[in-house]
């Protein structure tokens, strides 16, 4: 956060949401219980932030639209862009949009912390890679 400040931050936080939501797709494809994204997986998120009391429901339209992007194979950062800065309030909700999305992976896996171990994975051999 010191070093690349709030805003930077939040736009991660929307990127991985794009990215979670991309993953959860792709790894259910071929399976006949599959998620679909507008009648499974973004109705099962949304759902759930009320049992945030932090997630002001006035940032559920844009979180879903983020999602929606996601779904659609869209760059979700550069949709988001698309209306300027993400206010704090939106930042909040979309943290806790990318939380729902790693439990409910890890749901699907079987496993907690698949995702994490995942991210960490892939964040390790970004590092590795030469510049």
């Amino acid at each position: 956060m010191d070093t690349y400040g709030p805003e930077e931050v939040s736009r991660g936080t929307v990127f991985l949401v794009g990215v979670l939501t991309g993953y959860l797709l792709v790894e259910q494809e071929g399976r006949k219980d599959r998620l679909d994204p507008l009648s499974d997986l973004i109705p099962a998120v949304i759902r759930k932030l009320p049992t945030f009391e932090m997630a002001d429901p006035v940032q559920v339209p844009i979180v879903t639209g983020v999602l929606m992007a996601a779904a659609m194979g869209m760059d979700t950062v550069a949709w988001r862009d698309r209306f300027g800065p993400i206010p704090p309030d939106e930042a909040l909700v979309h943290s806790f949009v990318l939380w729902l999305l790693a439990d409910l992976f890890d749901s699907l896996a079987e496993r907690a912390g698949t995702i994490d171990q995942l991210m960490r994975e892939t964040f390790d051999s970004m590092a590795a890679e030469p510049s």
